[in-house]
């Protein structure tokens, strides 16, 4: 099939681990293995495939377990899941189903169905799924979607726009898998930050390139913002050289191709909220976060500003 997934396979059983491993090997496609639902929950996490081929019935935490907990994670509430079976049993199906499996396969399918199974749910997702590529997080139209629901529930909410202060510089320095690394980084930061300490409906989003949001109630922001804040200065160092760490700064070329010094990355964080004044559009939110956004980059280090003002006609 023209596109490669990487696709994480769950079976405890280590024949048909094998079995299932080479058959969607056969497709083109990359394949890692989990031997238990626990173990396939911590590759998730750790390498974010693109499906899950997950077998139900597996001890201690059974498929439907597994796939009841990724649909109410925000971050993999989307992620395509094909059962496993090796019987035609209709409960198992409607099981599977009603966790929120997208479909199945049994080993006793021709394997063109089998691969024609796979395509189909992958092409629904990524047709569907506005994800973003690299970090797996929903994009502009998502972003855009949660944040007219909150305005329209005219509940209190925060809009957070998070931006990565001289990351060009460390991109010209350092190359783009290096920067890669750096963007998968802050979006781990912001989900886990935000999923230990935010509100269960809390979302995050990536808009692209290295800017991020978030979005939650305001007094949530003001515990989550320090708390990312510091969570990626401690973290930041370690993609850069120990000489690079050790003086501070790292040499890039600036925009007229002149070597120039450059500081350690820092992330500043843009607050538009509802707290004190009424918000109606997303182009408001768009241009007050703008003008925030201004004011953060001023400051030095790592920061997080937040709109103060109640009358918009001061704006």
């Amino acid at each position: 099939m023209p596109d490669v997934a990487k696709i994480l396979l769950v079976d405890d059983n280590e024949n048909e681990r094998f079995l299932w491993q080479e058959i969607v090997r056969s497709f083109g496609h990359e394949v890692i293995t989990a031997a238990s639902g626990r173990e396939a929950l911590e590759r998730i996490k750790k390498e974010q495939p693109d499906l899950v081929l997950l077998d139900l019935k597996m001890p201690e935490i059974s498929g439907l377990e597994v796939s009841r907990f990724l649909r109410q994670q925000p971050q993999t509430r989307n992620l395509p899941i094909i059962m496993l079976t090796s019987s035609d049993d209709l409960g198992d199906k409607l099981k599977g189903f009603e966790n929120g499996v997208d479909d199945y396969v049994t080993k006793e399918m021709d394997l063109p169905e089998i691969e024609m199974r796979i395509a189909a749910v992958l092409k629904r997702y990524r047709q569907t799924m506005d994800t973003n590529p690299l970090t797996h997080l929903p994009g502009n139209n998502a972003i855009q979607n949660e944040i007219q629901k909150r305005i329209e529930a005219q509940k209190p909410f925060a809009v957070a726009y998070c931006d990565l202060d001289y990351f060009k510089a460390f991109n010209d320095a350092y190359g783009f898998i290096a920067g890669d690394k750096i963007i998968r980084f802050v979006a781990q930061v912001l989900e886990e930050t935000i999923a230990e300490l935010g509100n269960p409906d809390d979302f995050v989003g990536h808009i692209g390139g290295d800017d991020f949001l978030f979005l939650t109630t305001p007094q949530k922001a003001d515990v989550l913002c320090p708390t990312i804040l510091k969570r990626f200065e401690n973290g930041i160092v370690q993609f850069y050289s120990p000489e690079d760490r050790e003086r501070g700064y790292f040499y890039a070329s600036n925009r007229q191709g002149q070597k120039q010094k450059f500081p350690i990355m820092t992330l500043s964080i843009a607050v538009v909220s509802n707290r004190l004044r009424r918000l109606e559009s997303l182009a408001e939110i768009s241009r007050i976060a703008g003008e925030l956004k201004k004011l953060a980059k001023q400051k030095e280090g790592n920061v997080f500003v937040t709109d103060q003002r109640r009358d918009p006609k001061n704006i």
